[in-house]
């Protein structure tokens, strides 16, 4: 992380300063004492009653209950759970969205239970787990709680199956729609299950879609369908929003720093034309080579299709396929990635103010200063455009931003957006009222304004003498993915920031939507929406972080400047609160997925004897792995090219070279992405039947060497045998399963060339010497 000093007098304020019963909080924090007691409330009993003897969704408010319900019901059903497996006993599972609630969930079912759990996350690479290790997690933990997509991938390579498992919870079911794993889980596995599990469903908002009031019941009925259960609200409905949270909804409306501040100051429009015109100049470039792609991709699928490319038209294919290939890998996607954090930076500045857009052009100008990112660029033109972006973007750091903050460093107005300083007051604010022990939520749409949004609060917050004892502490949480211009966020450092902030070593803590379900902290009472929720599940959800008992006030930042917009907001968060009210008084029930799921969802899977079903949406997922494999950890893609300008539309998939399987895989379909999930599923179908997959279906990773066997169809390289010298069985070499890289470095001035023989079948000619 880059630190800009600012230089902020302390005492400084900025322009706005001033503008029950038996209620037990089941959702507490988590306990080390196993086995904790807590009394259900009449409705979680009336439910959970209901939910032993039917498939059910439980829909009810954000900290009414809801995972307490599943632990009762859990351990009601436990009977089955305690036998080994070994002896017809069977497993309860419990699936979540995201890495923080395995840890959560489990850690809750542990403190209200004497049961065993195990925690399955793909952090922990279970997909490099083998049989025997599964079958030991299974045999020795009675509760399994999963992530989504590492339970379905279980379930589809036949480790382990829907029979053997009694009750299967799905946290935050509204997610299942399209092709969202708890819904592939249900229709690919559940209806072919003889000994099918309970299914319970826990959900606070019925869909995770953008939804008008009038479409909520077509919604629930969506989701019955989905997870063949029958939705449920509970009769004690006074008791159930009792036991809810409750917050104040307040707005604040600001207005965008381009229209109030930019518009008064012409010299801060200047920063933002410099990255426009570099973000054009970008533009450009990638236009011409796109040009250049699409009609080598033409001519080669069109050669493909029209000749006997294989045979009497070789050398064409040839030439035209090595034409391609070249100019493909020659193409540094670190140009394109150019252009989008350009654009980041010029979203940063119109948000934050030229404090953020200062901070982030530096950020990014020393991460391009980085030698291996232009050592990367095999494409000398992509290498000039790289190097005058970076010229300017130093330009732009050093000349222009740093005079401009030396010129306006005691002026937060122009330092920082009326948004900024709005949302600083009301964090302070809160504090104040609420005697020093306020914690807040901001949230926000992007990962770049979390990392931003949290370095210039915590420059804020040391410029301030404050008031009170306790000064603000602030740190951000995103999503688990490494970023070009900060550290990888991890599942560790996910869990210790959530965890400084539930102890109080942190008081504001910015987050994406990652932590937007579930999290239970009960004393947060200030959830505040730097950016507009996408849907009503997202406003519902972020709105159920606010858990502290008295104050809880949820804040939504609207922009003014906008007239249409501000209308358009407003009316969909009047939606937002219809819709809840509908909820939280009860409806009665008396379907569509997206158009590619439903296609998806009627290609025949994939089915050996063995039990195991690849779906096309899991074939495509192989295919990645498989190359992977190929590669010894590093992806060589396959190349997927598409013929056709309109419906309906021709894929063909073509495997590295280092793949046995030489036959190019063609199918037709009429969307361009079901003809290449229809290619990826009959390319797993060839590669298990050719023994590349393994029993259960999955690529063998014990694999160091390939011996390739190519059917040669033709005489073409009958005079490279020549040039060898015939050797003997004890002579045999192998080569190592890799791929050279292109383009070759081959010496200028060098007239040697290099001519390779495998298994006395495949020659070839390369200008350098390869690695054996």
């Amino acid at each position: 992380m880059v630190n800009v000093d600012i230089g902020i007098h302390k005492h400084i304020l900025l322009s706005e300063m001033g503008s029950s019963n038996r209620n037990i909080t089941v959702t507490m924090a988590p306990s080390t004492d196993a086995n904790v007691v807590v009394s259900a409330r009449t409705y979680q009993t009336e439910l959970m009653e209901q939910a032993k003897s039917e498939n059910l969704v439980i829909c009810l408010p954000t900290g009414s209950g809801k995972t307490y319900i599943a632990v009762i019901l859990i351990k009601e059903m436990s009977h089955a759970i305690r036998e080994s497996l070994k002896n017809g006993g069977k497993r309860t599972v419990f699936l979540v969205k995201t890495v923080q609630l395995v840890t959560q969930q489990s850690e809750y079912i542990l403190t209200h239970t004497d049961l065993t759990v195990g925690k399955y996350y793909g952090e922990l690479a279970v997909d490099l787990w083998n049989k025997e290790k599964w079958e030991y997690e299974l045999e020795n933990h009675q509760v399994l709680v999963f992530t989504a997509q590492v339970f379905l991938d279980l379930i589809d390579h036949a480790n382990f199956s829907l029979k053997q498992v009694n009750l299967i919870i799905f946290d935050e079911c509204h997610h299942a729609s399209g092709d969202d794993r708890y819904a592939a889980l249900m229709n690919k596995h559940y209806d072919n299950c003889p000994d099918p599990p309970r299914v319970l469903g826990l959900t606070a908002s019925i869909s995770s879609r953008k939804i008008k009031p009038d479409k909520l019941l077509d919604n629930a009925k969506e989701l019955e369908k989905t997870f063949r259960a029958r939705i449920e609200i509970g009769s004690s409905r006074n008791e159930i929003i009792k036991h809810g949270t409750s917050v104040q909804v307040e707005t604040i409306l600001c207005s965008s720093y381009r229209d109030e501040i930019m518009k008064n100051n012409e010299s801060l429009t200047i920063p933002f034309e410099i990255l426009n015109f570099m973000c054009s100049s970008i533009e450009g470039y990638l236009s011409t080579n796109n040009t250049t792609y699409r009609k080598l991709e033409r001519d080669l699928t069109d050669t493909m299709l029209t000749t006997d490319y294989r045979g009497n038209n070789i050398a064409a294919y040839n030439k035209q396929s090595a034409d391609y290939t070249a100019f493909s890998q020659s193409q540094s996607i670190t140009i394109p990635q150019l252009k989008s954090y350009l654009k980041n930076v010029i979203e940063v500045g119109h948000e934050l103010g030229l404090y953020g857009l200062l901070l982030f052009a530096k950020i990014l100008r020393n991460r391009l200063k980085s030698s291996l990112v232009r050592l990367s660029m095999a494409d000398s033109s992509a290498r000039e455009i790289f190097d005058d972006m970076f010229q300017r973007l130093e330009c732009l750091v050093e000349d222009i931003l740093r005079n401009l903050w030396r010129l306006n460093r005691h002026n937060l107005e122009i330092l920082f957006s009326p948004k900024v300083r709005k949302l600083f007051n009301r964090i302070l604010k809160q504090q104040n009222e609420n005697n020093k022990r306020s914690r807040c939520i901001v949230f926000v749409e992007r990962v770049y304004t979390a990392t931003m949004l949290s370095q210039i609060l915590s420059n804020l917050a040391s410029s301030q003498e404050p008031t009170w004892d306790t000064p603000l502490k602030i740190k951000h949480v995103t999503g688990i993915k490494a970023l070009f211009y900060d550290k990888p966020m991890t599942a560790k450092y996910q869990r210790q920031t959530i965890e400084e902030f539930r102890s109080q070593n942190l008081n504001v803590l910015i987050a994406t939507a990652v932590i937007e379900e579930g999290l239970d902290i009960p004393d947060c009472d200030l959830v505040i929406r730097f950016n507009k929720p996408n849907n009503f599940s997202s406003y519902m959800q972020s709105k159920g972080r606010a858990r502290a008992k008295q104050n809880a006030s949820y804040v939504l930042f609207m922009d003014e400047s906008n007239a249409d917009e501000y209308a358009r907001d407003k009316n969909e968060y009047s939606d937002y609160e219809e819709i809840e009210k509908m909820i939280q008084q009860g409806f009665s029930l008396d379907e569509s997925d997206d158009d590619l799921a439903d296609d998806l969802s009627r290609i025949p899977p994939y089915c050996p004897s063995n039990g195991v079903i690849i779906d096309a949406t899991r074939a495509a997922q192989l295919i990645m792995q498989y190359c992977g494999v190929l590669g010894n950890g590093q992806v060589y893609p396959p190349r997927f090219l598409f013929h056709g300008c309109c419906s309906p539309y021709t894929c063909i998939l073509s495997m590295p070279a280092n793949c046995p399987i030489r036959d190019d895989i063609k199918c037709e379909s009429s969307k361009k992405k079901l003809a290449k999930y229809k290619c990826c599923l009959e390319m797993v179908k060839k590669l298990h039947e050719h023994g590349e997959f393994d029993d259960h279906c999955l690529p063998n990773r014990n694999r160091t060497l390939l011996k390739i066997k190519i059917p040669i169809e033709n005489r073409i390289f009958d005079l490279a045998d020549e040039l060898f010298e015939t050797k003997s069985e004890s002579s045999f070499e192998t080569f190592s399963k890799q791929i050279a890289k292109f383009p070759l470095q081959k010496d200028p001035v060098s007239t040697c060339w290099h001519l390779y023989q495998i298994d006395n079948q495949l020659g070839f000619v390369v200008p350098s010497e390869l690695k054996k």
